[in-house]
């Protein structure tokens, strides 16, 4: 059976106390909004607090700098818009943390800084902005001495368990003591 809203609401509020989640209201100045659209429709991302994290976490990354060359025009102390926009953005712990280190670089408030980050970003266009709207890359390597321990231990395990027999490349199938099936002649 469905959940009612209220249910609804109380797991989601459960869910963002346990993850340490900012429910942030911002307002935003016409025309903000499309420019979020057109963003995650240029790099493919569906919700528009993904597309904000990763705005927020890249420009954190890369330091005041980048964000004054990006939206050294956008970001104005005292701007008064007749109408706002209504954006929202649940921010989890380090994505409120890098927020307030960025609106803190330019003196800003979250909806000026996240505006200014939106407008930058899109007038950067389709090719740069994919650059800070693009989820980071980890990169694995396993060290050749894991990549040993572990053929080791493999070995060890299939050496222990009794039903099975191990053929080392190169080894015909006679000298590990298999038998190969007879031919039927005809």
């Amino acid at each position: 059976m469905a959940m009612s809203p209220k249910e609804r609401d109380e797991k989601r509020r459960d869910k963002a106390a346990r993850l340490q989640e900012e429910d942030l209201r911002l307002k935003v100045r016409p025309g903000t909004k499309q420019a979020l659209l057109e963003l995650m429709e240029w790099a493919g991302i569906e919700e528009q607090g993904e597309a904000m994290t990763l705005m927020i976490h890249h420009i954190e990354a890369l330091g005041h700098h980048a964000l004054f060359r990006i939206a050294r025009h956008e970001i104005e102390a005292q701007r008064s818009v007749a109408r706002t926009e209504p954006l929202r953005l649940s921010a989890r712990k380090r994505t409120g943390q890098h927020l307030r280190a960025i609106c803190g670089w330019a003196d800003a408030t979250y909806s000026q800084m996240i505006e200014a980050l939106i407008h930058g970003i899109h007038a950067l266009g389709r090719l740069h902005a994919a650059k800070f709207l693009t989820p980071p890359r980890h990169e694995i390597s396993i060290s050749p001495r894991l990549a040993l321990a572990f053929d080791r231990k493999s070995m060890l395990m299939i050496q222990q368990d009794p039903g099975d027999e191990v053929i080392m490349p190169g080894q015909r199938p006679l000298e590990s003591g298999l038998r190969t099936p007879r031919r039927l002649s005809q």
